[in-house]
């Protein structure tokens, strides 16, 4: 669970926009640029990327 926890903070950090239950007061307002996912994980070290629109198109057709 505190993994999961870390996954979900560092997530919420990469994206500069609020979204979801990730209210940010810097970021409050939704930005149609970023719709794409952030890809996380490590357990020792949190990393997260954003993952390709191209593989959400490919995936959706």
């Amino acid at each position: 669970m505190t993994a999961h926890a870390r996954w979900m903070y560092a997530s919420a950090l990469a994206r500069t926009e609020s979204r979801g239950m990730a209210r940010r007061l810097d970021f409050p307002d939704q930005d149609p640029a970023q719709r794409h996912r952030i890809i996380t994980g490590g357990l020792d070290e949190v990393w997260t990327r954003p993952e390709p629109v191209t593989a959400l198109l490919e995936a959706a057709s």
